[in-house]
C-alpha cells in the first residue's frame, strides 16, 4: 500500500472512531528528559527540576496501561519525549508494545541509535520514525542544541534507517539561530528523499516552566517573521502557482487536522479519537493542552478516556475569533489558545499578527509573481 493511500486511510479511521468515541490513537510521553538542550523545547526537563513535580513510570506500568487502551480500541501509537531512547528500559517497553499488535511511531533526536536499538529495530521495525532536525553541521547542533557531536549521529542514524528500509519523516522548528539555515535544511531533506515538515511556530514552554522558574534561552520567530518563512517555504516546495491558488482564494482552509470551530465544540481529534500521556502520567487530549487533565494510571485507562472525552466537549474558544472574517487561514486551535493566553476563550494576539502578516506577504508575493 503506498504511503499517501495509507495515511488517508488513517485519517479516515481516526475521523470515525471520534464520532464513535473510540481512543484509536495515543501518544505515550516516556520522559522529559533528553541529550540535547534546545532553546525552543517546550517539555525539557532535567532530573532536579522533574523531581517536585512527579515520576517517570515504569516500564511495567507503561505496559500495563498500553494493554487497557489497546481493550479500548488503541491501534496507532506515537511514542515521544524529551527523547524516549534515553530510557534505558526503552527496548523493553517498545517490544511490549509492539507485541501487542499496535502501529508503532518514534519520535526521536536520532542521535542515540545504539547497537543494541537498532538491533531491536531491525527485528521489530517501527511503522515510522519521526526526527527532529536542527541545521546542517555540526556548529548548527552546537548553537541550538548544545551538542556539536549531535549531527554526525543523526546523519548516520538517518543512512542506517534508509538502508533499513524504515519509513523517516524529517521535522524541524525554524527560530531566530537557525532562520538563515531553512533553505539549506530543505535541501538536505531533499537530497536524501525524505519529506519534511517545517514549524515556524513555537509553542511558549509552558510546560518547561513547570519545573523551571527561567526560561531564558527560549526563543522564537516574531509573528511576521514566521509568516514570511512560511509563505518562502511554500514557494520553495511547491513552486509559484501554490502562491498565486493561495492569493486568488484566501478564505480556503489552510490546516485540516487540527481545525476547530471558534466557540463551538472541538472538532479536532483531541479528546475525540486521540490522547497524549504525559512522563508523570497525566492523560491530556493532546501534548499542548494542560486541561483538561486525568490519571489513568490510578483511576485505569476506561474510565479516565470517559472523563477525558466529556471534558474535551466542554472547551469552547473565544467568541470573537468565531466572527473574524480571516479565521479560515489562522493556525489558531485550543492547544495554541491555552498556551498562549493560559485559557480557552483568550483571544492569542501572537496568532492574529501571524496570521495578518501572512495574508499581507502572500499578496504581495502573488502580485510581484503576475508581474514578472
Amino acid at each position: 500500500m503506498e504511503q499517501k493511500e495509507s495515511a488517508n486511510i488513517r485519517k479516515l479511521l481516526t475521523r470515525r472512531c471520534a464520532n464513535l468515541g473510540i481512543p484509536v490513537s495515543g501518544n505515550f510521553e516516556l520522559t522529559p528528559r533528553c541529550n540535547l538542550r534546545c532553546k525552543m523545547c517546550y517539555v525539557r526537563l532535567s532530573p532536579e527540576q522533574m523531581a517536585p513535580i512527579g515520576r517517570e513510570r515504569t516500564a511495567a506500568e507503561w505496559l500495563r496501561l498500553g494493554r487497557e487502551a489497546c481493550d479500548a480500541g488503541m491501534l496507532f501509537l506515537l511514542i515521544t519525549g524529551g527523547e524516549p531512547t534515553l530510557r534505558e528500559d526503552f527496548p523493553q517497553i517498545y517490544e511490549g508494545l509492539v507485541q501487542m499488535g499496535l502501529s508503532i511511531s518514534v519520535n526521536t533526536n536520532g542521535t542515540l541509535l545504539t547497537p543494541a536499538l537498532r538491533e531491536l529495530w531491525h527485528r521489530l521495525p517501527p511503522a515510522q520514525v519521526n526526527i527532529t532536525l536542527y541545521g546542517v553541521c555540526a556548529a548548527d547542533y552546537e548553537d541550538l542544541c548544545g551538542n556539536p557531536g549531535a549531527f554526525d549521529a543523526v546523519t548516520d542514524a538517518l543512512d542506517w534507517l534508509r538502508d533499513e528500509g524504515i519509513l523517516v519523516h524529517l521535522n524541524t522548528t525554524i527560530v531566530p539561530s537557525n532562520q538563515k539555515k531553512w533553505m539549506e535544511i530543505e535541501k538536505f531533506a531533499r537530497d536524501r528523499g525524505l519529506e519534511l515538515r517545517m514549524t515556524t511556530y513555537c509553542f511558549p514552554p509552558v510546560r518547561r516552566e513547570e519545573g523551571c522558574a527561567s526560561c531564558a534561552e527560549y526563543s522564537r520567530l516574531s509573528p511576521e517573521a514566521a509568516a514570511e518563512l512560511s509563505i518562502q517555504d511554500l514557494y520553495y516546495r511547491e513552486g509559484a502557482q501554490a502562491i498565486l491558488r493561495r492569493a486568488d482564494n484566501p478564505e480556503a482552509p489552510v490546516q485540516d487536522d487540527c481545525a476547530l470551530e471558534t466557540g463551538e465544540p472541538m472538532r479536532c481529534m483531541a479528546g475525540r479519537s486521540q490522547f497524549w500521556i504525559t512522563w508523570d502520567g497525566r492523560m491530556t487530549p493532546c501534548g499542548m493542552l494542560g486541561s483538561p487533565t486525568v490519571r489513568p494510571f490510578d483511576t485505569g485507562f476506561l474510565s479516565s478516556w470517559d472523563t477525558l472525552r466529556r471534558e474535551s466537549g466542554l472547551i469552547r474558544l473565544c467568541p470573537d475569533c468565531l466572527v473574524c472574517p480571516e479565521r479560515n487561514t489562522c493556525l489558531n486551535c485550543a492547544a495554541v489558545t491555552y498556551a498562549e493566553t493560559g485559557r480557552f476563550d483568550g483571544k492569542p494576539e501572537y496568532m492574529c499578527r501571524l496570521n495578518k502578516a501572512y495574508r499581507e506577504k502572500i499578496t504581495t508575493l502573488a502580485k510581484t509573481l503576475r508581474q514578472e
